[in-house]
């Protein structure tokens, strides 16, 4: 959508909406960004909310940066409350999502600016609006920097134009949406839960294979390292469901699953370079520790990523779940200051235990019937979101449904 439709839309606005710039709202207060120079990691200091941790309207929790305490009392400003909005300011710019009661008290990074409000409707609508495709593309357009740093600043953000409902039209659309974040809340739930039990089979299976014998990775799967530059915003400007999906290290180290099934970007027929077939094991790094995916589409693999193809279904099933399990030790294998340069020939001498072949087998079996519950969840919550989108829409355009009975 182009800024010349998104203020036409504006301007269609059914009677008793209003628009107002995000900074000149009576009720928000544009906090700013978070700690600029967070230090390096303290086992026992105060969890930071990063850009990261900010994923489809949700907060992370599960591996928090921690800040030393004098850290973050120097940096107070940014220290959150419960009802914050926190918005991504690099890299997936305009991402946002509240700040929930176990969030409280925690700070946020540089990439994170922080929206606080005078009531939790109010921060409930602005979620919302930050999250609809429509806001995402004015963040993209008003970034600056290269397609690998895209940065919005705070000066930008204060001036998203923000539509506002009647009140008692706004607790209409509140009510529909969060019906569909429940929903969507219950099948994370599921998707958690087919990992964990993932994870606790393949723990029983090792716990008893003291007498399997060792393998490199080397003489278990074929390696390609990553080369192609990210796409930038101009490069897919023309959606297509055809090419494969780009894969940069962050759609691996920011995925809750094991299973990879979509990411951020799509490239053009004609733009492909070369594709990794799904069912490759992908893997990433950061400082504390490499992340490892599969892959269920075609993807093209970008730098600092690492592909390894294994012999069959089963040996990959079995690898995955090795390689997750040896996160922190992996990440021996990485260079470079933040640990994002995996080294192929390190990695690929890397020792694993290689259990039977109906071992591998049995656990495949497993994995793979779990796989498929988690895609059905995985499926389902992509057309909420979809639906979000078109509630938002409806609403926004007056031609939504007024009685329950008639949504679509």
């Amino acid at each position: 959508m182009t800024q010349e439709s998104l203020e036409h839309r504006l301007q269609q606005l059914p009677a008793g909406w209003s628009v107002s710039r995000l900074g000149d709202l009576p009720t928000a207060q544009v906090i700013g960004y978070g700690v600029t120079r967070p230090g390096p990691h303290t086992d026992d200091g105060v969890p930071m909310i990063r850009s990261a941790d900010i994923q489809e309207g949700r907060l992370r929790g599960d591996e928090p940066r921690r800040i030393a305490p004098r850290v973050h009392e120097a940096n107070l400003r940014s220290r959150l409350q419960a009802g914050d909005i926190v918005v991504v300011l690099v890299g997936r710019v305009g991402e946002a999502a509240v700040v929930g009661a176990e969030f409280h008290h925690w700070n946020a990074s540089r990439t994170v600016a922080i929206i606080r409000t005078s009531e939790p409707d109010e921060a409930a609508w602005l979620c919302l609006w930050l999250g609809s495709p429509t806001v995402r593309a004015w963040c993209e357009r008003h970034a600056t920097g290269s397609t690998l740093q895209r940065t919005l600043s705070v000066a930008a953000l204060r001036k998203l134009p923000v539509p506002i409902p009647p009140a008692g039209l706004r607790a209409s659309v509140l009510r529909a949406v969060r019906l569909l974040e429940e929903k969507a809340a219950a099948n994370a739930r599921i998707a958690r839960c087919v990992t964990e039990l993932s994870e606790a089979q393949f723990a029983h299976l090792v716990s008893g294979g003291a007498s399997w014998p060792e393998r490199s990775l080397a003489s278990l799967v074929q390696f390609t390292a990553g080369t192609a530059p990210r796409p930038g915003p101009d490069d897919d400007a023309v959606p297509t469901e055809r090419g494969p999906a780009f894969v940069a290290p962050a759609d691996i180290l920011q995925s809750e699953s094991p299973h990879l099934y979509a990411t951020e970007r799509r490239l053009s027929p004609g733009k492909e370079g070369r594709t990794r077939a799904p069912g490759s094991l992908l893997v990433a790094s950061r400082e504390d520790g490499v992340r490892a995916v599969m892959s269920h589409v075609p993807a093209v693999i970008g730098r600092n990523v690492l592909a390894l193809e294994a012999e069959s279904v089963p040996d990959a099933y079995w690898l995955l779940h090795e390689l997750r399990s040896r996160s922190a030790e992996l990440a021996a294998s990485a260079q470079g200051s933040a640990g994002r340069e995996l080294s192929r020939k390190a990695f690929a001498a890397t020792a694993v235990m290689w259990p039977p072949l109906e071992v591998r087998e049995q656990f495949a079996r497993l994995a793979d019937r779990l796989q498929q519950r988690e895609r059905v969840a995985e499926t389902e919550t992509g057309r909420l979101r979809e639906l979000r989108d078109r509630i938002l829409d409806g609403f926004m355009s007056g031609s939504f449904p007024r009685t329950p009975g008639a949504w679509p």
